[in-house]
């Protein structure tokens, strides 16, 4: 009989498979995420895809992101909305400032993201306006 460990390379390979391939990514890290429902910040590990999605994960303290899948998508937004433009969308926490936070407005509702730093903010900002430019 055949045993099947999580860790073994079949189940890399399954993994791949179902969540794309690394290639696929354009840029990924730690931000927070407002919550649709309840409107608490938490921390997500987010990759952006070449397809514009983005996908978001909890962190756990031993991998960037849980292997056992996604816990939400990001897709469909329609601009990047920045700095001053964002602070009448949400009631955003004391610590993040313009400079660290940004808006994704998608059809049916609006993300609401910041960073720990003003350098991952612009980093992110790039990417996603390169991907939302770049799939139109």
């Amino acid at each position: 009989s055949v045993v099947f460990f999580p860790s073994s390379v079949l189940f890399l390979e399954l993994w791949k498979f179902k969540m794309g391939d690394e290639d696929d990514i354009i840029y990924e890290g730690p931000c927070y995420k407002q919550g649709e429902i309840v409107k608490n910040w938490k921390r997500r590990w987010m990759v952006l895809r070449k397809d514009g999605a983005i996908y978001y994960y909890p962190i756990s303290k031993s991998n960037k992101y849980a292997m056992d899948g996604y816990k939400g998508k990001i897709d469909g937004f329609l601009d990047v909305c920045q700095g001053e433009t964002t602070d009448l969308l949400t009631n955003w926490p004391r610590d993040a400032p313009q400079s660290c936070r940004f808006s994704l407005p998608a059809q049916n509702r609006t993300f609401h993201i910041y960073c720990d730093s003003a350098s991952e903010c612009i980093e992110w900002t790039e990417h996603l306006n390169s991907v939302c430019f770049s799939n139109q």
